[in-house]
Formats: structure tokens, sequence, C-alpha cells
């Protein structure tokens, strides 16, 4: 089972997330592949903004707003939490709504169960300000349910308890059900997750843990010492190991 990140693993990241695209050629890929093994796309775009940019019906499922909602086989799921993250996101952008006036180059995304602050346009030094100045807002906001968690060049606005992490658990076990329902071996799943920040970061060390493969996508990972964890430098590459892995039926194993 194949899990993928989407922005800065199978595309680059850009100044904007509405200028990210795939070639049609990476389309086509995803879907070959996804004739071959399950594959998902865990994310914290929405799963309306993943349907715009993916193949989603070819895909044995994806996750939007970093797990808070899920489609599997058609059908969608919403996490337990997902509703009570979205009440508290109209208060929130409320109180951060003056914020692209204050710090120009600064935008907000309101999502379906998360809120996004992007802040990229910003120098390196009024980065670090800017960062030092949103824990002290986040830290006297009436908001207390979501946290606010650290991206490239992005402050995420979730509930603590939606993530990749449980999002790829998930899958697995609805896809063992499966097998197990059809008197086949749930034991044979071999989960692979790629990711290239600090939010895939568990949903990697967690298909370790359950045996399979966690790859990262980028420079030095947040932690240098993970036993099994692969690298991978840029998107780029990251085509290069599906395209790679296309041949049927994926018999030439992991190599990386």
């Amino acid at each position: 089972m194949l899990f993928l990140d989407f922005d800065g693993t199978l595309a680059p990241i850009q100044e904007k997330p509405d200028l990210v695209h795939l070639p049609e050629n990476h389309l086509l890929s995803l879907k070959t592949l996804s004739s071959l093994i399950p594959v998902f796309v865990l994310s914290g775009r929405s799963i309306p903004d993943l349907q715009k940019r993916l193949p989603v019906t070819d895909l044995a499922g994806v996750s939007g707003d970093h797990g808070a909602s899920r489609i599997y086989r058609g059908e969608v799921f919403l996490e337990p939490n997902a509703e009570i993250a979205r009440a508290q996101l109209t208060p929130l952008e409320t109180m951060l709504k003056e914020l692209p006036e204050q710090w120009p180059g600064v935008f907000i995304e309101r999502k379906q169960f998360s809120l996004s602050i992007h802040y990229r346009q910003l120098s390196i030094e009024k980065q670090e300000a800017f960062i030092s100045f949103m824990e002290k807002i986040f830290h006297q906001a009436t908001t207390k349910i979501l946290e606010m968690r650290h991206g490239k060049c992005v402050l995420e606005f979730r509930h603590p308890e939606i993530n990749k992490e449980s999002a790829l658990k998930w899958f697995l076990k609805r896809v063992s059900e499966e097998r197990n329902s059809g008197n086949a071996s749930g034991s044979s799943l071999f989960p692979i997750m790629v990711g290239d920040d600090i939010t895939d970061w568990n949903a990697i060390k967690t298909a370790i843990n359950l045996g399979g493969v966690g790859i990262w996508v980028g420079d030095r990972p947040p932690e240098r010492h993970v036993p099994a964890a692969a690298r991978l430098s840029s998107p780029e590459q990251v085509w290069n190991f599906l395209n790679h892995s296309l041949k049927p039926p994926l018999q030439r194993g992991i190599s990386l």
C-alpha cells in the first residue's frame, strides 16, 4: 500500500497553493500505479481541492485536511473530531482577518476542517518575527480546541487528534478487513509512506513501525536516527521512484 503526500512530494511547492498542478504524464502514472497496488494520497489540502488536481476516482483513497475527511472506495468518511474543528474555524478566521494587512505577503487559506497561514513570501528575518508574533497571538486566543502546527513556511491550525498517521492506520485497517473478509490474509500488507514535511514525519515513522518503509523527501529529516527511513531529494526523484515501481508486478522491490 502506497501513501503519498501531495505538496512537496508529488508536486514542487509553489508560492501559492493554487499554482500547484501535476502534468498529464504524472496523472497517467498515478492511474497506472493505482491499477497495480492500493494508492492513497494524504494531504493537508481539502478533498474538494484535491479532486481538482488528482485522479481521485482512480485512487484507492484520499484524505484531506490532514486526515479530517477521507474518501475510500468512493465513499466519504469524517474523522469524529472533524466537525468540532470546523466549528472553531470561523472565530479563528475572524480573529486573524487583519493579518494580511499587518504582514504583507502573508495569506490565509481556509479549508473545510483546518486553516493555513502561508508566509513563504516574507523575508527570512520577517518569517522569524512572524512566527513569534503568531505564537503570542495564539497563546492569547480563546480558541483552545485547535492547535497550531509548523510546516514549510506555513502554520496549520487543526484538531490535535486529527493527523496523517491516524489516516494511514485507518486506511490500512479498511484494506485489512476487506482482505480478511475475503479469506485473504491481511498480514501481507506493506505500507510505504512518502512525505516531505513535519506533518508527514509521524506517518513516515508509523509506516516503518508497522513493518513497511518510510521515505523522507528533501534535505535533512526532522530526526536523524530513525531506522529504515529512506530519503529522496525532490519530487522529481519521487516520480523516478514511482515510475521505476510501475514495472509489474512490482517484482523489483524497494530500492533506494
